[in-house]
């Protein structure tokens, strides 16, 4: 093979991999934003929040695990499973108690 072929196949490579890592970089912070901003006593936000989470942490495992089909496995079953753990782990709403506010009157 030419040295110069060699070296743009590299640079190609390189190129992919930095495409590649500014994806998941991108889709990471979607990610985590989406689940930062969500109501913690909202069934339907933690399903939401649990879902993306558990697709990502699931794609993530069924890549190293199986390649490519793995990853979409993973990122189905995490996402189920993500939903459904948030939705039936949502924690009722506190009650609020105010603290009763006495005023002082003073008298001049």
């Amino acid at each position: 093979m030419p040295w110069s072929y060699v070296y743009s196949l590299a640079l190609r490579v390189e190129q992919m991999r930095k495409q590649f890592t500014m994806a998941g970089a991108i889709g990471a912070g979607l990610v985590l934003a989406t689940t930062a901003f969500a109501d913690p006593y909202n069934p339907a936000d933690r399903a939401l929040g649990g879902g993306l989470v558990g697709a990502g942490t699931g794609a993530v495992i069924g890549a190293i695990a199986g390649g490519g089909r793995g990853a979409g496995i993973g990122a189905a079953v995490g996402g189920g499973v993500g939903a459904i753990t948030g939705a039936a782990t949502t924690p009722p709403r506190p009650q609020h108690r105010y603290y009763r506010h006495h005023v002082v009157r003073r008298a001049y």
